[in-house]
């Protein structure tokens, strides 16, 4: 892997070190279902972003489980959790409420939740 800076296509860059340019950046992280989640990385892509998705497992308490065939049988089960994607990316604060609703457009009608948490910086290793 060559050692030369590289920048990220949403104009946040990485650095030797911390810099109190970087200060400004926020990372959203949006829980969607699996269905959804074409539509959400199109809608990132539109606006030139990338993005880091997470499998992820999410115990309920509700009603709705997934039902699943196991073996060799006919035989079905219900899961007690149900799966869920995490689709994460880093803007600038600036551009959060932007991004947050084409997100929130990206899900047609179906609800989510966005986790918006702040990014010290970012440092190239």
């Amino acid at each position: 892997m060559s050692r030369e800076k590289m920048n990220l296509p949403f104009e946040v860059s990485y650095s030797e070190r911390p810099s109190k340019k970087s200060k400004n950046m926020k990372r959203l992280a949006i829980i969607v279902k699996p269905e959804n989640l074409e539509t959400m990385i199109a809608s990132l892509k539109d606006m030139g972003l990338d993005a880091t998705i997470y499998d992820v497992k999410r115990a309920t308490k509700d009603e709705k489980t997934q039902r699943v065939a196991s073996g060799r049988g006919s035989g079905t089960m219900d899961l007690a959790y149900t799966t869920r994607k995490i689709v994460a990316t880093v803007v600038n604060s600036d551009d959060v409420d932007g991004v947050a609703e084409r997100m929130k457009k990206s899900l047609s009608g179906d609800k989510a939740v966005i986790m918006i948490q702040p990014v010290d910086d970012l440092v190239m290793l």
